[in-house]
């Protein structure tokens, strides 16, 4: 048995004849090694637990790609599993890293406590990737949110624009914080808060869709929609040609995620663009170097963002250029 073991195990101690034989007794007999067996003596699955919100969330599909690449190369395989935004369902979920049945698990986001989160990290490995829970004590790998938001409330206000709505979904920690980006750029250029452009929506189509139809409803209809996600831009889209309005004429359009959908919308998006491959790779990363070396230092990684400029801000680009002459 030890022989065998050491064949499977690829030790360079056995000689090569004996290796020769033991694997063609192993292929003659159709012997397969047993994985449970192996996990328990070496107190290591080498499986990871994603958990996703939605299996239609676009852009936490791409992160998800990120996190399996970078898990494949180190030799571990994932296990996805969908929360549906409910906590019962995400416990449940994380009591499969309580029984070792996984290493680790990668939150994209989460409906725990911040309490609950910073406890699980104190004695497992957990990192959270995309989404952040306020107060949670884990691992972080994402952008910086308040700035992106301040980046594109600044561009619009450059361009000219002077009511400037937003669409966010307040219940996230990253919503708040666009939140917050983006009024601390009105603020610098003493533009006032109207809290009427303040729309909650839910990162859906349809959420932007009923949101547009608030805003243009208004008897001071804004010249500028900033959208916490491409998906809900995309319903402001939709709903301003279903009232007679011409998206990026009538008023400038801004998304955030720069997915698929937004290179191809007409008119075409203007968004946030944050690497989501990246983001999914360096988590990944960073969770399997707790699992590996227990006493790492924990950290959080700020990613990249760019501003993405399409046809649905094409009437402000020349006052913006102008502007920054």
């Amino acid at each position: 048995m030890a022989t065998v073991s050491r064949v499977l195990n690829n030790d360079p101690v056995v000689a090569e004849n004996t290796r020769k034989h033991v694997l063609q007794v192993i292929n003659e007999v159709g012997y397969s090694p047993n994985a449970l067996g192996r996990s328990l003596r070496k107190n290591s699955t080498r499986r990871i637990l994603v958990l996703l919100p939605s299996i239609a969330h676009q852009f936490l599909s791409g992160v998800a790609r990120g996190a399996e690449q970078a898990a494949w190369r180190r030799g571990y395989q994932i296990v996805f599993s969908v929360t549906h935004s409910n906590a019962e369902l995400e416990r449940k979920y994380v009591n499969m890293l309580l029984q070792r049945s996984v290493d680790g698990i990668l939150f994209t986001t989460s409906q725990l406590t911040a309490q609950e989160l910073s406890g699980l990290s104190a004695h497992y490995p957990a990192v959270m990737c995309s989404e952040c829970v306020e107060g949670a004590n884990l691992p972080y790998v994402g952008i910086d949110n308040e700035q992106a938001a301040y980046d594109v409330t600044r561009y619009l206000i450059e361009g000219g624009c002077q009511r400037i709505a937003i669409i966010v979904h307040l219940e996230d920690y990253s919503s708040r914080l666009r939140l917050k980006g983006y009024q601390k750029a009105l603020l610098e250029k003493g533009i006032p808060d109207r809290i009427e452009y303040h729309i909650k929506g839910d990162y859906s189509i349809t959420s932007g869709a009923h949101a547009c139809r608030r805003l243009f409803s208004l008897p001071e209809p804004p010249d500028a929609v900033f959208a916490g996600s491409d998906l809900m831009a995309a319903g402001v889209i939709r709903r301003m040609y279903e009232m007679g309005l011409h998206p990026g004429e009538d008023a400038a359009i801004f998304g955030f995620d720069n997915i698929e959908l937004a290179r191809i919308l007409t008119p075409s998006l203007s968004t946030v663009s944050q690497s989501k491959l990246q983001m999914g790779r360096k988590a990944m990363e960073l969770l399997l170097e707790q699992i590996e070396n227990p006493l790492c230092k924990q950290q959080n990684v700020r990613i990249g963002h760019k501003l993405i400029f399409r046809e649905s801000t094409r009437r402000i680009e020349t006052k913006y250029k102008q502007g920054r002459v």
